[in-house]
């Protein structure tokens, strides 16, 4: 019953929440938000959220709002003028607590550096040291740079990868802090049979100590002081339940000092999803029977890991087996990206909770702390990760990606120690399995983890390489199935991962993408009813086989730092894989998995039939363009004897053109236009044809670095009757360019050659390219067979050899020069051009390291 209302109250407080202002803005936090993150009676708390200068070259050039983020920069400079009470200026030590921020970071108070910081969106505090702040106003001023080359290339390049914001994505808050305060708290649950015991660790810091017993602070002396110690552990229901005596510890001024304190609870209520009891642990500082601080934090008391039943690896909290209901959660909302506001987070939860899953994972990062005070409070498990995603093997240990992760693990294992909801952390997505730089990087973070936390470890592994997967001390492995092969081929995956697999838990991850205007019914791939099916389908495979549980990506849509041709939408930026789109509308993949986890009647589902065939223009091109070829060969005598000279004898034919013997320029120019409309017409049938192929993508991307460009490629690619002439136009193009580089090596010998010349030397060497002609029509079809489409491209490639070929012969007859010659140079500029091409490529976009990667673990069977 409990379990069924809770949504209905989260949906109702959402709805209260809407009053006031718009729910698709960012609303600043409130008292009970702000008591949540910073949890204590004893601080006070300034919101620096709002309007902030924006600096370049020293000049005021506008404001920003914060918390937001922006298109990414080598620096960002903020400013912000912030007015302290003078009154309670030197009774309290001063921090800046930043709950998010891109990249490194440079912090300034009043124009003195306090810290550097390396960002990563993770929650940091930075204490502003005495005597940098003024009574009255002062200046906070935070310099951004943009990280290295490699992190901004492999953040791009992941499959999938989130846009990229620099800036302040999450709030800000100038917290005050009596001078003497708790600074960490790191929590330990252990039970023992009805008795559960709380190990507690807290770091207390002074700053001016004297200021405590009404002395007046001497920078000379290292002031000292005795600070009564106490924890105390209340009930859900507000009730004292446990407490620890009062324990002394001296604390010196800009130390840190330790106090362990133990607290135990009989018949303690469990912290589950189903019901997630929550009590809160108050620890107390004093100073002569007065307190002085105070900080409180939620305990949820729980165990989770991982048992061998009978059905396999599995589950178990507090002792009960269970089976992992999860999505992929990306915490971004249009027009705000990754700062929303905290009325759009408790919407979230609400729809997550009405789905009936346990658990979300938060792919690339650590999740808002309101989020996961979400999460504690309403019962769902968070899976958080550190940001190594489809990561190269060869970048993978250069100094600046292993700087960068053992930071994200250090400060994400620190961040979450104490809240229940968080029960696993990832250290890898995509990586190439097998591997031996892999293999290194997983043993050094799966210790790393061990040492800092007792969270379960996982990694997710792309379903093509799961037969050489190894588990390595991980708690939890996860199958990456959202290929549409891999779909097909689940049930094969999830039983090779089992005869492998001994002690890790399995879970299978899949979904799929959707164009969100296609209603077309379950026959067609990108139609919203065939996402619920691949959906359903995964599911009830996954279940069969005992897995211990499914995460299906994603929950909501999400953007894209690179745009995708995987589906046809009217944002490219967009990933439409979310079982709600980025407005939060549900859509049928949502009722789907919402009727399987709770066992409820499935949503009726349209079966319309959509055959895939040839695109209509493809044909009629084909034929139009075949037509135009007969009737210049059976109305022109002369080009047909042109033809057949070509072909048959072409030195004789080139011969003419040397000798300005008169060839038809308008039939050169025809003949032109229907070769390159046929080669254009089977690179368009092509492109068409590979458009949602994401390995295709992947590889596109690589060779493309520029999004104008590609976004290009993706609209014609998914309209047919634009592809056909952009295409044909691109080949017309080529023969220029080819027509004029000939021109230019025209200018050292003697003969005498215009670019007429040329131009017809190009077009009758490409007359082999004609074959594209039938091809092209057919394409789309014989792609579509496995058995032959490998035989399409190599024939493609070996009939544009044969024009190389033709063309280079023909310039050594037309220049009157010996054809080695020729063919040598024509060698030397196609290899000078690959070869610089490769340098760009390599220097600039690391192009060999992403290519091994995609064939690797992109293009793995």
């Amino acid at each position: 019953m409990m379990r069924s209302f809770l949504p209905f109250v989260l949906f109702v407080v959402s709805a209260l929440s809407l009053t006031g202002a718009s729910f698709n803005d960012y609303v600043r936090l409130g008292e009970r938000q702000i008591s949540k993150i910073v949890p204590s009676d004893t601080r006070t708390v300034i919101d620096l959220s709002g309007p902030w200068q924006r600096i370049i070259d020293g000049q005021d050039v506008g404001s920003l709002t914060i918390p937001s983020g922006m298109q990414p920069q080598d620096r960002l400079q903020l400013r912000k003028t912030v007015r302290i009470d003078p009154s309670i200026l030197d009774e309290m030590v001063w921090h800046l607590h930043f709950l998010g921020i891109s990249d490194e970071v440079e912090i300034r108070v009043n124009n003195r550096i306090v810290m550097r910081y390396p960002g990563g969106n993770v929650p940091f505090s930075a204490r502003i040291p005495e005597r940098y702040l003024t009574a009255g106003t002062n200046t906070v001023e935070l310099t951004l740079t943009a990280p290295g080359s490699g992190t901004m290339l492999i953040e791009r390049n992941a499959r999938g990868a989130r846009s990229r914001q620099m800036g302040i994505l999450r709030e800000i808050l100038l917290v005050g802090t009596p001078h003497a305060w708790t600074n960490d708290l790191r929590l330990g649950v252990q039970r023992h049979g009805s008795t559960a015991t709380i190990g507690l660790r807290a770091t207390i810091v002074g700053g001016a100590v004297e200021r405590l017993v009404g002395s007046a602070p001497n920078d000379l002396v290292q002031g000292s002081t005795s600070v009564a110690v106490e924890a105390i552990l209340r009930g859900p229901g507000g009730e004292v339940v446990a407490r620890t005596a009062a324990s002394t510890i001296a604390v010196e001024k800009a130390r840190e000092s330790v106090a362990s304190l133990s607290l135990s609870v009989v018949n303690p209520q469990l912290w589950t999803p189903a019901s997630p009891t929550l009590y809160t642990v108050s620890v107390t500082l004093s100073v002569g029977g007065r307190v002085i601080d105070e900080y409180r934090s939620s305990v949820g008391i729980r165990t989770i890991g991982v048992t061998t039943t009978d059905a396999g690896r599995r589950f178990v909290i507090n002792d009960s087996v269970m089976t992992l209901h999860a999505v992929d959660y990306a915490d971004e909302y249009p027009g705000l990206g990754a700062s929303m506001s905290w009325k759009q987070m408790e919407h979230d939860v609400a729809l997550l909770k009405t789905l009936g899953v346990n658990a979300v994972r938060v792919r690339g990062g650590s999740p808002h702390p309101y989020f996961v005070h979400l999460c504690d409070q309403y019962g769902l498990m968070i899976f958080a990760e550190i940001p190594a995603v489809d990561v190269p093997t060869s970048l993978l240990g250069i100094d600046e990606t292993t700087a960068r992760l053992k930071n994200a693990a250090e400060r994400l294992t620190a961040y979450i120690d104490t809240h229940p909801s968080v029960v696993a952390i990832g250290l890898g997505d995509g990586l190439e399995e097998g591997s031996d730089g892999v293999a290194a990087y997983y043993a050094e973070f799966v210790k790393l983890i061990r040492r800092r936390t007792s969270r379960l470890v996982y990694k997710v592994v792309p379903a093509s390489l799961i037969d050489v997967v190894s588990e390595g001390g991980f708690d939890v492995i996860v199958i990456d199935a959202t290929r549409p092969s891999d779909h097909r081929n689940l049930a094969e995956r999830i039983a090779a991962a089992r005869r492998i697999v001994r002690t890790s838990a399995i879970l299978t991850s899949f979904g799929s993408r959707v164009s969100p205007a296609n209603r077309n019914g379950i026959t067609d791939p990108l139609s919203n009813e065939s996402q619920a099916v691949i959906i359903r389908d995964a599911w009830r495979v996954s279940m069969s086989a005992g897995v211990a549980g499914i995460i299906v990506r994603s929950f909501n849509d999400h953007s894209l730092e690179r745009p995708t041709m995987l589906v046809d939408h009217d944002d490219p930026y967009v990933r439409t894989m979310g079982l709600v789109d980025v407005w939060r509308q549900p859509r049928v993949a949502y009722t789907m998995l919402k009727s399987l986890i709770n066992d409820e009647k499935e949503p009726l589902l349209q079966a319309r039939d959509v055959d895939e065939q040839t695109p209509f223009v493809f044909i009629v091109t084909g034929l139009v363009l075949g037509l135009v070829f007969v009737l210049l060969i059976n109305r022109s005598r002369r080009f047909r004897e042109y033809l057949l000279r070509a072909i048959v004898r072409p030195y004789n034919f080139y011969a003419d053109i040397r000798d300005q013997r008169i060839l038809s320029t308008a039939q050169t120019a025809i003949l032109g236009v229907v070769i390159s409309a046929g080669a254009g017409l089977m690179l368009a049938a092509l492109v068409h044809f590979l458009r949602t192929d994401s390995s295709v993508e992947y590889l596109l991307h690589i060779i493309i670095p520029n999004d104008l460009t590609f976004e290009v490629v993706r609209y014609i690619a998914w309209r047919p009757a634009l592809a056909v002439p952009t295409c044909s136009l691109f080949v017309l193009v080529v023969f220029g360019l080819f027509s004029l580089l000939l021109r230019i090596g025209a200018m050292f010998v003697r003969s005498r050659i215009f670019f007429r010349d040329t131009f017809t030397i190009v077009v009758w060497s490409a007359l082999p390219l004609i074959v594209f002609l039938p091809i092209g029509i057919a394409m789309y079809q014989v792609l579509s067979a496995d058995a032959v489409s490998i035989w399409i491209p190599s024939i493609a490639v070996l009939v544009a050899l044969w024009f190389v070929v033709r063309m280079l012969r023909a310039t050594a007859v037309v220049f009157d020069a010996p054809a080695g010659i020729v063919y040598l140079v024509g060698i030397g500029v196609v290899a000078m051009s690959v070869t610089a091409i490769f340098w760009i490529w390599t220097v600039r976009y690391d192009a060999l390291d992403f290519v091994d990667f995609f064939l690797e673990v992109v293009t793995a069977a």
